[in-house]
């Protein structure tokens, strides 16, 4: 089954995207930057279709991981979404600096993730 990665310390976060895709998409959840690459590093078989990223966790932060992603040029085998109750225009002009999908602001509902999730891997029938 195909994977979306949600790197998020709010556990309310990642209940809402696994519920939105409890059909079509196994959710792996990491709490922090270092978990998720982590994961990515292990992600061996292309699993992962999606990445909804928070750039403020603990231990290492969102930007971190999208420097892994550039040193590493992860961005075209996987999209990343931003997700970030974080409005500071600095913030979300930095992340705009890297090719990220775009940018989904907490609170968001369900049709809003699965939107932004179905622009990144092409289905329109979410």
């Amino acid at each position: 089954m195909k994977k979306i990665l949600v790197a998020d310390d709010s556990k309310i976060i990642s209940n809402i995207v696994d519920r939105a895709f409890k059909d079509q998409f196994e959710t792996i959840t990491a709490v922090n930057g270092e978990e998720a690459i982590n994961i990515i590093k292990n992600n061996v078989d292309d699993s992962i279709v999606a990445l909804l990223l928070d750039l403020n966790m603990p231990v290492v932060d969102g930007f971190a991981v999208l420097d892994y992603f550039k040193q590493n040029n992860l961005f075209k085998r996987i999209p990343v979404i931003i997700i970030t109750g974080d409005v500071q225009k600095e913030r979300i002009d930095r992340a705009f600096t890297y090719p990220i999908v775009d940018v989904l602001a907490k609170p968001f509902t369900f049709d809003h993730v699965r939107e932004e999730v179905a622009k990144v891997i092409g289905m329109n029938n979410i």
